[in-house]
């Protein structure tokens, strides 16, 4: 899957970056017995393919190519220049310049026009309605690179529907590797808390905790290469050969302490997204709140 995406203007002034997350310090267990899936489940898991595996066709004139696990066929609807977020200017973060777009696969907040070494975010997460397909997915993540980069980390849970039955699960990948499941359960209400940290040295801290259960995963991974330009906090509907898969009535997810080292996501250059396929809205991103930390994603069409 492409994405197809162009470019917002710059603002007033490039931030820089100041300072990263310090990763979990402690080495964190993985849970014993875990729940036994069913066996449709798993079946569908492993056939369900991210738009990161797939390779650009090329690029068109005036378009940004973008490649793996990225938003694809992504139109600029408005470019818009924000200053300070509704409040005294001593309480609330001043706002980076921002673009709004559409995407056949993305919904959320893309931070750019920086160097991004941590992203983190909080959500819940969400029960699903299945609707007319067996598999409706809808996949929730922090990620670092991964727009115009071969390379991106990423972590997060997926709900949905997989050959008929409800599942809930925490994945993480790195491009190009495959999505690998973890052992970690999550259910219907949940609160979870993920991240993914470097030092710059090619090694990425994954880490996701269900704030819930008090219980967490974290991992270590090379991803040589990575250039660390974009940060993301995303909700998507991963790839299917036929295209993106249906996406599941969620109703509204809301992301919270969404950063990107260490500083609220909106305050670096950034680009909000909601979902689309062609003229219909699948699922719509909020502005920012007043922190320029926290939004939400609201389902509206499967």
């Amino acid at each position: 899957m492409q994405e197809h995406a162009v470019e917002p203007t710059r603002g007033s002034r490039e931030l820089r970056e100041l300072g990263a997350l310090v990763p979990p310090g402690e080495q964190i267990p993985r849970l014993e017995n875990p729940p036994r899936r069913a066996a449709r489940a798993l079946r569908c898991l492993a056939r369900l393919r991210f738009a990161s595996l797939l390779r650009p066709v090329g690029p068109l004139p005036l378009l940004v190519v973008i490649a793996l696990f990225t938003p694809a066929a992504i139109s600029v609807v408005t470019s818009v220049a924000i200053g300070v977020a509704h409040g005294s200017a001593a309480t609330a973060p001043r706002l980076g310049q921002g673009a709004l777009e559409t995407s056949s696969n993305w919904a959320g907040y893309v931070a750019s026009r920086g160097r991004f070494t941590s992203v983190s975010a909080t959500w819940m997460v969400p029960p699903v309605k299945g609707g007319t397909q067996p598999t409706e997915v809808a996949a929730l993540w922090v990620g670092l690179d991964g727009r115009g980069t071969s390379t991106l980390e990423q972590i997060g849970t997926l709900s949905g529907m997989l050959g008929g039955s409800p599942a809930y699960e925490v994945w993480y990948e790195v491009v190009p590797q495959a999505p690998v499941y973890e052992r970690l359960a999550v259910k219907p209400g949940d609160s979870v808390t993920a991240s993914v940290t470097t030092s710059g040295d090619g090694e990425f801290t994954m880490f996701i905790r269900n704030n819930t259960t008090g219980a967490a995963f974290s991992t270590l991974q090379p991803s040589r290469g990575a250039e660390l330009v974009t940060a993301e906090v995303v909700a998507e509907a991963p790839a299917t050969i036929s295209g993106p898969a249906p996406l599941p009535d969620f109703g509204t997810i809301r992301f919270t302490n969404a950063r990107a080292n260490g500083r609220p996501i909106g305050t670096y250059s950034w680009d909000r997204l909601s979902m689309s396929s062609g003229a219909t809205l699948q699922a719509a991103t909020s502005p920012l709140g007043r922190d320029a930390g926290s939004f939400s994603i609201t389902w509206k069409h499967q």
